[in-house]
C-alpha cells in the first residue's frame, strides 16, 4: 500500500473513530465501506485490530455508567454469532448478504423510531448481539442493532456499555479468525498502519463528545444506523 493510500486510510479510519466514540457506535459502519474503496486488504481484520486500544478506552471512560445485567446475553449472542458468521463466510460466503443485512437494519430502526422507549430485555439483546455476530463475522460490519436496543439510556451509559460489547465482539472475531487463516503478519502490518488514524479521531472526538447527549445521541443513533442500513442495502 503506497503513501497516499496509506493517508486516505488515516483519514478515513479517524472520521470513523469520531463517530465511534461520540455516539458510541458507526465504527465499521462509517469506516469499512470508504476503507474498502482504498484497499480491501484493510477490513475486516486489520481495520478491527487498529480500533482494539479504543474501544477498551470507550468503555473504561464510561463504565462506571453502565447498568448491571445488560452484557451477559448481549456477549453470549454475539460469540455464538461470531462463530457462526466466520463458518458461513469461509464455507457459504454466498448464504447472507449485506442487503439483507440492510433491510434487517432498517426494520430495527423503523421499530425504535415506533417505540421510543424500547426495552433492553434479556431476550431482546441476545437477538441483537447473535444477529450482530452473524454480521460482522462475515463482512466485519457488526451493525448497529445493539446500538438501538440501548439509544434510550443515559449517554454515558449507551457509550460504556458499547464500548466493552464492541471490544468482546471484536476481540471475539479476533480470535476465530486465526484458525479461518484471516489473522496473520500481514494484517498485523496495515493494522500498525491504521494506528494514527485511531490516535487522531480520539483526539478530535471530545466536541461530539460533549454536544450528543440524551435526545440528541438517540437521534444520532438513529441516524447513523439507517444511513447503515441503507448502504449495505445499495452494497446488495
Amino acid at each position: 500500500m503506497g503513501g497516499w493510500d496509506l493517508l486516505l486510510a488515516g483519514l478515513a479510519v479517524a472520521v470513523a473513530s469520531v463517530v465511534q466514540l461520540s455516539a458510541g457506535l458507526g465504527l465499521t459502519l462509517v469506516g469499512v465501506p470508504m476503507l474498502v474503496a482504498i484497499d480491501p486488504r484493510l477490513v475486516p481484520v486489520p481495520f478491527i485490530l487498529s480500533a482494539l486500544p479504543m474501544m477498551f478506552g470507550q468503555w473504561r471512560v464510561d463504565s462506571r455508567h453502565v447498568p448491571k445485567g445488560l452484557l451477559l446475553p448481549s456477549v453470549l449472542g454475539v460469540v455464538l454469532g461470531t462463530a457462526a458468521g466466520m463458518a458461513l463466510a469461509v464455507f457459504s460466503p454466498g448464504i447472507a448478504t449485506p442487503r439483507g443485512y440492510g433491510i434487517v437494519t432498517l426494520v430495527a430502526v423503523a421499530l425504535a423510531v415506533a417505540v421510543p422507549r424500547l426495552q433492553p430485555t434479556t431476550p431482546m439483546l441476545a437477538g441483537a448481539g447473535l444477529v450482530s455476530g452473524v454480521m460482522g463475522g462475515i463482512s466485519g460490519v457488526h451493525g448497529p442493532l445493539m446500538g438501538l436496543v440501548v439509544s434510550h439510556l443515559p449517554a454515558g451509559a449507551v457509550r460504556g456499555f458499547l464500548g466493552l460489547f464492541w471490544l468482546l465482539a471484536h476481540l471475539t472475531l479476533l480470535a476465530m479468525a486465526i484458525p479461518a487463516g484471516r489473522l496473520g503478519w500481514g494484517e498485523v502490518w496495515l493494522a500498525l498502519g491504521l494506528l494514527p488514524g485511531v490516535a487522531l479521531g480520539a483526539a478530535l472526538s471530545g466536541p461530539a463528545r460533549r454536544l450528543l447527549h440524551g435526545p440528541r445521541l438517540r437521534w444520532a443513533i438513529l441516524g447513523i444506523s439507517a444511513a447503515g442500513g441503507i448502504a449495505l442495502v445499495m452494497r446488495g
